[in-house]
């Protein structure tokens, strides 16, 4: 396939099918924040903090992980498209400042910090994959990471992790269904690609 050539809504198109939509990454998030609500149960305060901005770094590698065993060419890289994307997902680097001056600064807003900067970035994925899925995700991570995060604060190592390991799975859901009806995708590679 020549790249160069396609329009616009052609690489869209490309892009939805061959990384359909992203998926495995949140399969890798919903990892991440269920492990970080179960943590929460054996640390606390700053040891519990450090596992946020440490972990956060093992979400790309993992959605690497689970793209391949899943059959998912996540990284699409030769469509330009995905160039963009990475660039998206990229921003997430320049968040870790934040994040260390929260954790010496104010340990406790961690689990808020990470999850509205985190569900944040993922707002451009919306018109890149033409996706309600990513909408729901950065509204809801966000809410959930200010309610939870900073309104009731004193139970945020718990409640953050739980409600957004929760949105991370209905995004999956949400993605995987979208992709069923994405016209032209790929046949069935994976258990999850469906019928």
């Amino acid at each position: 396939m020549d790249y160069g050539k396609l329009t616009l809504e052609e690489l869209r198109n490309d892009l939805i099918r061959t990384a359909r939509k992203g998926y495995p990454i949140f399969l890798a998030g919903a990892l991440f924040w269920l492990v970080m609500a179960v943590l929460s149960f054996f640390l606390e305060g700053k040891p519990l903090a450090l596992c946020y901005v440490l972990g956060m770094g093992s979400i790309f590698p993992l959605g690497l992980l689970f793209s391949k065993a899943l059959g998912v060419d996540f990284l699409s890289v030769r469509n330009p498209l995905s160039t963009l994307g990475g660039i998206i997902g990229g921003i997430q680097a320049f968040f870790l400042p934040v994040w260390i001056v929260t954790y010496i600064e104010q340990y406790e807003l961690i689990p808020m910090m990470v999850g509205i900067l985190g569900g944040s970035h993922f707002l451009p994925y919306a018109w890149i994959y033409r996706s309600r899925s990513y909408l729901f995700l950065t509204i809801a991570t966000t809410l959930c990471s200010f309610v939870f995060g900073y309104v009731l604060a004193e139970r945020a190592f718990l409640l953050v992790p739980a409600t957004v390991c929760i949105v991370y799975l209905l995004t999956v859901a949400g993605l995987l269904y979208e992709t069923r009806r994405t016209p032209g995708r790929p046949a069935a590679s994976s258990p999850l690609a469906g019928k």
